[in-house]
């Protein structure tokens, strides 16, 4: 289990980070980065976060978000990564993160749990559903579960967004993927793969679809 573990976090990166913030059902605060995390869907937006299984009780986020149905999803910038950190301490049931932090809160507008003022770029979100997974082989602990969650409202700087409030700027948002162990990347060197039109490959009498084939023999 170690090694899947060790073996599959250096090699599936760099991993988008979601900074979830959640509350209990009896109104306790809770924030906490997670990896195991992306967007799946743009229509209706949908997100999902993994839960490894656990040898005692579940995460607190798993927890709150099964009884709340809420979370706010804060992605993670270069700026924000020391007080991202502090918050994965292993800290017991009940204790508040937020202070640990350092963060700010800011209101969300459709969910309780509030979203990171420092976050370049957050998500409101609803639970639609968590999910066991079933596996052909049993876990060696507590098996874990995905959440998969709608979003129901964006945040974004406004000097990270254009006018047309559809593109973020890499350059404001400076993302911070996660690799192997304490190791980070930092999201800024980018290049452009055009993707390729057939009608418009096969009016020059597919050529460029034969010069593309032959450069990959």
């Amino acid at each position: 289990m170690f090694h899947n573990y060790s073996l599959l976090v250096s090699g599936i990166v760099p991993r988008p980070i979601g900074f979830v913030s959640t509350i209990s059902k009896d109104g306790k605060e809770n924030i906490a980065p997670f990896s195991y995390f992306q967007c799946v869907d743009h229509d209706p937006p949908v997100f999902v976060i993994g839960f490894s299984g656990r040898p005692d009780r579940p995460k607190d986020t798993l927890q709150n978000l099964e009884e709340t149905g809420e979370c706010s999803i804060n992605i993670v910038s270069e700026h924000m990564i020391e007080a991202v950190n502090a918050t994965s301490i292993d800290a017991p049931r009940g204790t508040s993160e937020w202070a640990i932090s350092g963060l700010h809160q800011a209101p969300s507008s459709t969910v309780k749990p509030p979203r990171v003022q420092e976050a370049v770029f957050s998500i409101e979100g609803k639970l639609i559903e968590t999910v066991e997974y079933k596996t052909s082989r049993p876990a060696v602990r507590n098996k874990g579960k995905l959440a998969i969650i709608e979003a129901t409202r964006f945040w974004a700087r406004e000097d990270a967004i254009d006018e047309e409030r559809s593109s973020l700027d890499l350059n404001v948002l400076k993302p911070v993927g996660q690799l192997g162990g304490s190791s980070y990347a930092r999201i800024s060197d980018t290049f452009e793969v055009v993707r390729k039109n057939w009608k418009t490959a096969m009016a020059s009498g597919g050529a460029e679809l034969r010069e593309l084939i032959k450069g990959k023999e």
